[in-house]
Formats: C-alpha cells, sequence, structure tokens
C-alpha cells in the first residue's frame, strides 16, 4: 500500500507510527528533519572521536592514495567510472574528484571527514519516518542509530574513503527494509542513492535478492522503481566484475567458515571486539563457541518470530550472504574473516535485534537483555586504534614542490604513493 504523495511530514521527519505509543515511546520531535541533522553532526563527532588522530596526524590508507587519490590526479574525470580490484567504486571515486579542486596538503583530513558523513547519513536512514513500521518509537530509532555507528568493527579501516563502500551497503540494507518515500523528492533522491550505492562496490549485486523482498512486501510503484534500478546497477556491476582479471577463493563450506561466522559477528556482539582478536586470536574455546551458538539460534527465533516474512528473510540473507561473499572473496585466509567484511552481517544482527517484536515473553525477555548486552559492550568498542604515524607532514612538504617526485608513506606498513613531477 502506498502512500499519498501529498502526506506529511517530509521524509526526514517522524511520523505516527502504526500503533499507539504510551509514555517514553510517544515521545518524537516537533521539528524531525532539523533533529536528523543535528544526530547527524552528532554522529560525524562520535566517529571522530572513535580515532581522533584521522585529523590530529593524518595520512592516507592504502587506496586511497594508490587508487582513488593517484588515478584522480592522473587520470581526471575518466577515473570516476574505472574498474579497481574488479568492480567500480563510484562515490570513493567521486569524493576523490572533489577533494582534488582543493590543497593536497588537506587530502587525508577530508577524507576521513567526507567518510564520517557518508557513515553517519547512511545509519540516519533508521531515524527517518519511512522505518517507523519496523521500529515505531523515536527514542528507540536513536538508540539503533546509536548503535550503528559504534558497532560495526572497521578497526582496519575505520574513516577511510575505503570504507564508503561498507557503509554504501549499510545503506542498501536499510533502503530494502524500509516503506516507500511519501514526496516526490524523496523517491527521485532514495533511487539516486540506490544506484550510486549499487555502483560503489558488490554489496548491491550481493545484496540484489532484497531489493525484491521489499516490493514483495509493498507491491508499490516506488519500491518496482527502486528494485529496477537496483537490479539494473547490480548487472552493470556483476558485467564490470566478470570481465576483470580478479582471482577468486574457494569457500569452505562447513565448520571454518560456520566458526568464523559466529566468532566475528555474534562474539564481538557479546564479547567484544578486543575480546574476540586478541585474547582469542587463535578461535574461542569450544565451549565458549557452543554458548554464541546458542545465542545466534536464540537471535535466530527472536527475528523470525517477531518480523513478518519479508524483513527477517531479508535480514537473514544479508547475514549469510555477505559472510559467504568475505569467505568467496579472501579464499583460505577467510578463516580470520577482517573487520571490513563483518561489517554488514552485524549491522543486520543489531538491525535484527532492535527490530522483532516476538510474541512470546521468554523471547522478547531474551531480546531485551541481548541488546542490554550490546549497548553495554560499545564501550569497548568506541576506541579505534591508531594508525602508525606516516609522517604527513613531511610529506606536504615535498608535495608543496611540484617540481619534484615524491613518495609519500601510507598505511598499511610497505604501502607508498609515488608522485611524479607536475602531477599536482
Amino acid at each position: 500500500m502506498t502512500t499519498p504523495v501529498d502526506a506529511t511530514p517530509a521524509d526526514l521527519g517522524d511520523a505516527q507510527p502504526p500503533t499507539a505509543d504510551i509514555g517514553w515511546r510517544s515521545w518524537r520531535p516537533q521539528r524531525p528533519a532539523i533533529a536528523t541533522t543535528v544526530l547527524i553532526s552528532i554522529g560525524v563527532v562520535v566517529l571522530v572521536a572513535r580515532r581522533p588522530t584521522a585529523l590530529t596526524d593524518p595520512g592516507l590508507y592504502a587506496e586511497d592514495g594508490v587508487i582513488f587519490l593517484l588515478e584522480s590526479l592522473r587520470d581526471g574525470p575518466s577515473a570516476v567510472v574505472e574498474p579497481y580490484n574488479g568492480y567500480i567504486h563510484l562515490l570513493p571515486r567521486l569524493i576523490a574528484a572533489a577533494v582534488e579542486w582543493l590543497p593536497l596538503a588537506w587530502t587525508p583530513v577530508l577524507y576521513s571527514i567526507a567518510t564520517a558523513v557518508v557513515s553517519a547519513c547512511s545509519a540516519a536512514l533508521v531515524l527517518s519516518s519511512r522505518f517507523a513500521r519496523l521500529v515505531p518509537a523515536y527514542p528507540v530509532r536513536v538508540a539503533l542509530f546509536t548503535s550503528l555507528l559504534l558497532v560495526p568493527r572497521l578497526t582496519e579501516v575505520h574513516l577511510a574513503l575505503n570504507s564508503v563502500l561498507w557503509w554504501c551497503a549499510v545503506a542498501l540494507l536499510l533502503t530494502a527494509l524500509c516503506d516507500d518515500p511519501t514526496t516526490t523528492f524523496g523517491r527521485i533522491g532514495e533511487v539516486a542513492m540506490v544506484a550510486v550505492s549499487v555502483m560503489s562496490g558488490l554489496a548491491g549485486v550481493v545484496l540484489a535478492p532484497i531489493a525484491a523482498a521489499r516490493w514483495a512486501r509493498t507491491r508499490s510503484r516506488p519500491s518496482l522503481v527502486v528494485l529496477g534500478t537496483w537490479w539494473g546497477c547490480a548487472l552493470v556491476q556483476l558485467a564490470v566484475y566478470l570481465t576483470q582479471d580478479r582471482q577468486n577463493g574457494s569457500v569452505p563450506i562447513g565448520p571454518p567458515l560456520i566458526r568464523a561466522a559466529i566468532e566475528k559477528t555474534v562474539g564481538a556482539l557479546v564479547l567484544g571486539r578486543r575480546s574476540v582478536d586478541e585474547h582469542w586470536a587463535g578461535g574461542v574455546p569450544t565451549l565458549l563457541l557452543v554458548g554464541l551458538g546458542l545465542l545466534a539460534l536464540t537471535w535466530a527465533a527472536i527475528v523470525v518470530c517477531g518480523l513478518g516474512w519479508t524483513d527477517w528473510a531479508a535480514i537473514a540473507w544479508t547475514v549469510a550472504a555477505s559472510v559467504v561473499a568475505g569467505f568467496l572473496a579472501l579464499g583460505p585466509a577467510a578463516a580470520a574473516l577482517p573487520d571490513r567484511y563483518t561489517v554488514l552481517p552485524i549491522t543486520a544482527l543489531v538491525i535484527g535485534l532492535f527490530a522483532a517484536r516476538p510474541p512470546w515473553r521468554a523471547l522478547a525477555a531474551a531480546q531485551v537483555a541481548l541488546i542490554i548486552v550490546v549497548l553495554a559492550l560499545r564501550a569497548t568498542d568506541f576506541v579505534v586504534p591508531a594508525r602508525p604515524s606516516t609522517d604527513w607532514a613531511d610529506s606536504v612538504d615535498c608535495l608543496d614542490d611540484v617540481s619534484r617526485e615524491c613518495v609519500v608513506e601510507l598505511n598499511p606498513d610497505g604501502w607508498t604513493l609515488t608522485l611524479p613531477p607536475g602531477l599536482r
């Protein structure tokens, strides 16, 4: 069922949920658009606060330098649609193209700020009235927004332009779970966002089925347009991928995949990232792994019993398909499952936990307990370790002299960017 085009309030606002709430659940801001803007701004500050050295001791990370910056300087506008690693990175390259017009010395800081803005805006989709169907209470949606900014385990690439790909995936997941926009402007903006997000990584290909789940739920024209746009861009991205020379690994279906998936997703949520990555770097003890498996089954029961089939199917697909895709991309090395590959499944786990409304008291009590644990443990993951300094200030002295060749140190260790004379 669609909402009339002239419905109010606007898409960024908050509408009266379908069921009446009482007490604190009934609170909602009088000016939703302003509230959303303020929360996004706070979200950007929170993301920067997790790794403040991104601004105080800036530096470029891997592909941010040798791909996005270098190719933007060297190839100009054509670099925007140039494939890398088998697919197109539209949004990161658009950001790199925009930053190119500003002083080169500002590049790492601007990349970090732009990434923080994209991240906060992606998570802010849960603040919209379009998400009230799943989470009616506005304060709960604010808590979910906060959790999404703190949960993804982007230790490796936090505030790196490279991580924009994963936040585009989060935006696609939330779009599939949302209701249709209520205004023409909102519908146009959503289609544009979907096109850019799908063309910014392989997540749009992996998540293509959940776009169909939204249309199956709404049977509306806007959802059909989103489905067509999503699948059309996914086919383009897939065609590019199949024509590139990229070597994939094999997926070790069975215990290695299941163990890594449970440890790096459920384990990170209920034990904390540092426990899984440092204390039990070689794998959590078997008894603890069994307990995490039971928690995973409890989560599944909460979500399946507490959501409609199109919603729980979309969330379950996201968890399973994104983990398998990580193994396919990395092969046997994926047993450690680097943190960037767990962003999407962890996000889906948290959304399902907040959105479900299980009918039985036992499941509802388990849901509340899990939410409390997840929120409490965010403090253990708040501080993202600083990357080793690359002495960007020293590189700036060289970059200011366009007649010199500059070799810029990057993270991780061993990566360098060489800029020939005149290319800046």
